[in-house]
């Protein structure tokens, strides 16, 4: 009978689970609180474009190209950010790492100034690029800050020396969560590795923007649009995934049919399919580690399969439905114990039914 209640608990808080919404937000904004801007010096950045375009007399240069483009969206970032409060700033450099603007309050004319005082040349050659360790030496900068925090990455992506620039960035977002690092990608069309490393930092993040710094500096609407997105970006979240076990529909040893005693459970979940019509549900099936990987995958389809043909004949549309089984790569629980016995209590865990909740 306690265990009867516990099951019913179990499925009534999956039902307030459907009914409760399922973590989507359709027009979640990230907005930041502070900014830095993250500015490659390496020598590869005191190379021309191999486009060659005219900047002035001159053909123009990587690192002068982020430096206008710096001072350009700091003439366009608001005094104030969206909640009226100061902005806190940074100007960070890397190869080597050194901060004309330590983090504090934001002065336009302060940075304009620490961005002028960028270097116009250093040498190119017999100077790597550490552009993982440049990325992680925004831990301290990022540790001062409180809040949504944008990060301006100004680069050509060329990353020859120390740890993978992707995982340290991996790694900032671990750590600081709230970050959000766009990307103004000064790669060479022709390099094909750099503009690779720079996109795949953008994905690491949906709030993340990605753009051209020859685009930005040649259109103004390009780059109005970027200040304007990066300081107050719309951000639709990634739908957050839903995983409801039902474990109290579990199966006998070599068993794919539902019990009487479990239909009142089945049940639960049917009415809260009903309230919620725009819910789309997986139903996957998995079993214990007892037999052939090829027996248990087929016994895990079946199982899901029953769920689904009960929830059919109980009125859920099939469309909103699909199974797949897992068979016994997704245990739940340990099949075994640590001295190597039986453990019947965690093979009966993963015996079970999970329902994943879709859009």
């Amino acid at each position: 009978m306690k265990e009867r209640k516990v099951l019913r608990a179990l499925v009534l808080a999956l039902a307030m689970s459907f009914t409760l919404g399922l973590g989507y937000s359709e027009a979640a904004e990230y907005c930041p609180d502070n900014f830095v801007f993250l500015i490659d010096q390496s020598g590869s950045m005191y190379m021309h474009f191999a486009e060659r375009p005219q900047f002035g007399p001159d053909p123009l240069k990587k690192m002068t190209a982020a430096k206008q483009l710096a001072m350009d969206i700091n003439s366009m970032i608001p005094q104030a950010n969206y909640k009226a409060a100061p902005w806190t700033a940074a100007l960070q450099l890397f190869a080597p790492v050194n901060d004309p603007y330590a983090a504090g309050a934001y002065d336009r004319a302060r940075m304009a100034k620490a961005v002028e005082s960028i270097k116009d040349s250093q040498p190119i050659f017999d100077r790597l690029t550490p552009m993982g360790p440049g990325i992680m030496a925004l831990d301290p900068v990022l540790g001062q800050m409180r809040g949504n925090t944008a990060v301006v990455l100004l680069s050509d992506g060329m990353a020859n020396l120390g740890p993978d620039p992707v995982g340290e960035a991996r790694a900032i977002y671990s750590k600081y969560p709230s970050t959000c690092i766009h990307i103004i990608s000064l790669a060479d069309k022709t390099d094909k590795r750099g503009m690779e490393i720079l996109a795949e930092i953008k994905k690491l993040n949906n709030c993340s923007i990605m753009a051209e710094g020859l685009t930005l500096l040649a259109d103004k609407g390009a780059l109005e649009k970027f200040v304007r997105d990066v300081f107050c970006a719309p951000r639709k979240e990634m739908p957050k995934e839903e995983v409801f076990i039902l474990r109290g529909i579990q199966f006998d040893f070599d068993k794919y049919d539902i019990k009487p005693e479990y239909r009142v459970i089945l049940d639960e979940a049917v009415d809260a399919l009903k309230k919620r019509p725009e819910i789309k549900v997986v139903i996957e099936g998995h079993t214990d580690s007892i037999g052939s990987a090829a027996y248990n995958q087929k016994l895990s389809e079946r199982r899901a399969g029953a769920v689904f043909d009960y929830f059919v004949q109980k009125g859920i549309k099939s469309s909103r439905l699909d199974s797949v089984g897992y068979g016994k790569e997704r245990p739940k629980a340990a099949n075994t114990k640590p001295d190597g016995s039986d453990n019947p209590e965690g093979r009966a865990i993963n015996r079970r039914v999970e329902l994943k909740v879709v859009r």
